[in-house]
């Protein structure tokens, strides 16, 4: 089988997974639900395509260099049809009704993007740090943590993930305001970016002055 099918099947279903976990959880205890079956779904398939699940991960590892643009663009595509998948089966089973791609309100208030460029920025972040440090074990656990306690502060539940955001569009949420915090998640790569570069070289200094 190609490679990079298998790979893209694997983020297929993660992505399928995850946004069942949303649709279908509810109650005080959701945003652990899905935080939960986040982490189980990164232990599954973490030694088959890395678990991204998120095309903001996704890009980060491609700008990285760790995967071919080919990648980025298979996985992106696998990870937003298994949002459709997911929205869709996570309805059948907790027989809700979807709403579709329609209807439009009204702009987000600054909070809620700022809430995503935040949840973004932390989620990337801290994977970028285990993965530099050659900690991915933990990548499961700590992303857990991560998930529900941004899912507390923010008023947007910290989707974080774009597939998700498109997912929820699936479900009635409004387009323009889908696209804004899509928006604000990819600012919040970029922010984590810059936060990465300025921090590298102190560290790579600090490395140097012990090695003497």
């Amino acid at each position: 089988m190609n490679q990079l099918f298998k790979k893209s099947v694997a983020e297929f279903i993660g992505a399928t997974g995850f946004l069942t976990a949303i649709t279908a959880s509810s109650g005080e205890l959701k945003i652990v639900t899905l935080a939960l079956a986040l982490g189980v779904l990164i232990i599954i398939l973490r030694p088959i395509s890395g678990a991204h699940l998120n095309p903001v991960v996704s890009l980060y590892f491609y700008l990285k260099r760790d995967i071919t643009l080919g990648t980025l663009l298979a996985y992106i595509l696998a990870q937003l049809v298994g949002a459709l998948a997911g929205s869709a089966l996570g309805s059948l089973i907790s027989n809700k009704t979807v709403g579709g791609f329609t209807g439009i309100s009204d702009n987000l208030p600054l909070a809620y993007l700022a809430g995503e460029v935040v949840s973004t920025i932390g989620m990337v972040w801290l994977i970028a740090t285990l993965v530099n440090n050659k900690q991915p074990t933990w990548i499961p656990y700590t992303v857990v943590a991560w998930v529900i306690a941004a899912g507390t502060f923010t008023l947007t539940g910290a989707q974080a993930n774009p597939s998700v955001t498109f997912g929820l569009m699936f479900q009635g949420l409004a387009p323009n305001q889908g696209v804004s915090l899509i928006v604000a998640q990819v600012f919040g790569i970029l922010v984590t970016l810059l936060l990465l570069m300025f921090f590298a070289p102190a560290k790579r200094k600090r490395a140097a002055t012990r090695k003497k």
